[in-house]
């Protein structure tokens, strides 16, 4: 994530100037950017950006993601989506993980909230609507306060993104479902445990400083919160903030050419610590290893790398999704965790015996209610017979004009039958009558 006449994500580091808007640094931040020719490439990526608005359907290519998660990145200006800034096209790949699950999916944290209009932000409230969001900034509250003063900085960000046909909802804030936390660096563990946070998490997305080492911390610090089957999301593996110094630098390689202004970042996945371990083909190529703890994660856990668009020279926009082991989110309402497939054990026998013996209880009960009821309808067609008969027999014994009441004789003594067959009936369903599967239905 990076910011449009704003901080950068975690009041550290700023993108300098890729797509429509423009990224400034805070005070703290330290010098722009040391690469040679940066302002020159700065300058022609800005003009560039300027000229560039919202894409029309027609303009679009087929890779463009069409579903209601990109649609609601690209309504609040974020980069995540298919137009502003660097177009990472993320929903594509996000809305396949979670689409199914949107709709129980209980809690989601994000590292770094971006624009002042926080515009994931706003997109999660709607695309997960049972959802608690966690949102997490370096950025302080007397920072963000006079940013939000009338006609500040934060207004003139909403006036720009407003020409995009973009939108900020300014009562997110407000809603009981978000859950801001500013002065925090995610990348101190000291500050981060400090943050109130529900017992586990089902979704934690990294979309701060994109330096390596700052992740790899917050990985370890977090961790623990995910829930089991919840997802760990890294945004901006190869295409992030790097390098703005001369540390940043050395954690992960950038020796690229002909990318122009995205020569500043990583260009191939294979070049990543993060991949260092797995095949083992690049040894050497890095500067920065993994930790002993990350590598063992890696050995216990689901991860894999979603590619969802391309840059210039060749680089990538990459997510590195892990998955905790565990049960699904959601599976608790289908009776939790999948039961493995193997025979039961000496201790689950007996249970499996009296729930068979329970079975047939309920289907002999079943089948003594069947009878029960064949008989009452039997019944029913006896008195039914028997009226019509008598009520036949009496209309030929009296006057004409006596056979109104004849038939208003009848109608009571049919009424009066069903009656009873109902009476006897819900005092049947009154004693726990239910269907139960049969034996074929399975168990």
């Amino acid at each position: 994530a990076h910011r449009s006449d704003s901080l950068s994500p975690r009041g550290r580091l700023s993108r300098c100037g890729r797509g429509v808007g423009l990224s400034y640094r805070s005070s703290s931040a330290g010098s722009m950017c040391r690469s040679t020719g940066a302002p020159l490439r700065l300058l022609t990526l800005a003009l560039a950006g300027l000229s560039h608005g919202r894409p029309s359907d027609a303009a679009c290519p087929p890779s463009c993601p069409v579903n209601e998660l990109s649609k609601l990145y690209d309504q609040y200006c974020s980069d995540k989506g298919t137009f502003w800034q660097s177009k990472h096209h993320y929903a594509s790949a996000y809305h396949q993980i979670f689409g199914s699950i949107r709709n129980v999916v209980t809690s989601i944290l994000e590292i770094g909230i971006g624009e002042d209009t926080a515009p994931s932000v706003a997109s999660w409230l709607i695309y997960f609507p049972k959802a608690h969001i966690y949102p997490i900034d370096i950025k302080t509250t007397e920072e963000v306060a006079k940013r939000a003063v009338p006609g500040g900085a934060t207004d003139r960000v909403v006036a720009h993104q407003a020409k995009f046909g973009c939108e900020y909802n300014r009562s997110m804030w407000s809603d009981p479902r978000v859950h801001l936390t500013l002065n925090t660096d995610a990348s101190d563990p000291a500050q981060l445990s400090r943050v109130r946070l529900p017992p586990q998490l089902d979704i934690i997305l990294d979309d701060g400083s994109h330096r390596f080492l700052d992740q790899e911390k917050t990985l370890h610090v977090l961790w623990p919160r995910l829930r089991p089957g919840g997802f760990y999301i890294i945004e901006d593996i190869l295409i992030g903030a790097l390098p703005w110094d001369a540390s940043h630098a050395q954690q992960a390689p950038t020796n690229n050419s002909d990318c122009g202004g995205e020569c500043f970042f990583p260009q191939k996945i294979a070049e990543h610590p993060f991949l260092l371990d797995r095949f083992g083909h690049t040894k050497g190529g890095a500067w920065t290893r993994l930790r002993k703890e990350t590598q063992e994660l890696l050995r216990k856990h689901d991860w894999f790398f979603s590619v969802t668009g391309v840059h210039k020279g060749g680089g990538l926009d990459v997510s590195l999704i892990l998955r905790k082991a565990g049960p699904a989110i959601g599976s608790e309402g289908l009776g939790g965790e999948a039961r493995p497939l193997t025979p039961p054990s000496t201790d689950n026998g007996a249970a499996l015996t009296q729930a068979r013996s329970a079975l047939q209880l309920a289907e002999t009960q079943q089948k003594s209610l069947e009878r029960q009821h064949s008989e009452l309808q039997q019944s029913l067609r006896s008195i039914e017979q028997a009226v019509e008969t008598r009520c036949t027999q009496q209309e030929a014994a009296r006057p004409a004009d006596e056979g109104s009441s004849t038939v208003m004789y009848a109608l009571l003594a049919a009424s009066v039958a069903l009656n009873c067959l109902q009476f006897v009936t819900s005092r049947g369903g009154a004693r726990g009558y239910r269907r139960v599967p049969n034996r074929a239905e399975g168990f």
